[in-house]
């Protein structure tokens, strides 16, 4: 009897701890609007600065951030790549409050909570460990994943551009549903502040390459 009071107790201990997990990354979650009817998610990941999917900003004009206290904010296209699926977008006021990456990186096994606010209706979160941590991964859109993060958490719509966060709730990665549908995988955190750093300085990521030019 006493082991099952102690196994309850730790129990509830982690889901509190999830919880709170999800209370603290909430208020860096907004919402995106850039495509049509279809919100997702992004992570504000800097002062002004939101962190998304590269595949829900359909559109480089008329975009828009909902912050967690409802507030419908203009914002501005900073810049885009499609290669790691992410993309930076401006928005003024956004408040102080900054999404941390997770030190230490990315380990099998690791309780992870993919979090979105895909309406206004509130935060979601749902429930997962890491599957799989990898690279390189060769995607549908022909590009290459140099690395990835694969989740099980259940990717719903609208999850796209939202964090992978561990159990304190710093950030894994940024999840994309757009390289393999019905599998939830991320972006790790290091890969994608390293590439909103340039975006946000250059507004691209170039990227050498090797071909053949003929001529007659």
């Amino acid at each position: 009897m006493e082991n099952q009071i102690s196994g309850a107790s730790a129990l509830g201990v982690l889901s509190e701890g999830m919880a709170d997990a999800v209370e603290k990354i909430g208020p860096s979650v907004v919402q995106v609007n850039g495509r049509r009817r279809r919100p997702a998610s992004g992570v504000v990941y800097a002062d002004r600065k939101v962190l998304t999917a590269s595949h829900v900003v359909e559109r480089e004009e008329d975009l828009s951030v909902v912050t967690h206290e409802g507030r419908t904010l203009e914002a501005r296209f900073v810049g885009r790549d499609p290669a790691n699926d992410l993309a930076v977008l401006e928005a003024a006021d956004l408040g102080e409050t900054v999404a941390e990456p997770a030190a230490g990186g990315v380990r099998v096994g690791q309780i992870s909570l993919a979090v979105a606010r895909p309406n206004r209706e509130g935060i979601r979160a749902s429930f997962g460990v890491v599957s799989s941590v990898g690279g390189p991964l060769r995607t549908g859109r022909g590009t290459r994943l140099e690395r990835y993060v694969q989740t099980d958490a259940t990717p719903y719509p609208g999850f796209s551009g939202g964090p992978l966060i561990n159990a304190v709730g710093d950030v894994l990665g940024i999840t994309t549903l757009g390289f393999a549908r019905g599998v939830a995988l991320a972006v790790p955190a290091d890969v994608a502040w390293d590439v909103a750093g340039t975006l946000a300085e250059r507004g691209s990521v170039r990227r050498g390459y090797l071909g053949i030019l003929s001529q007659p």
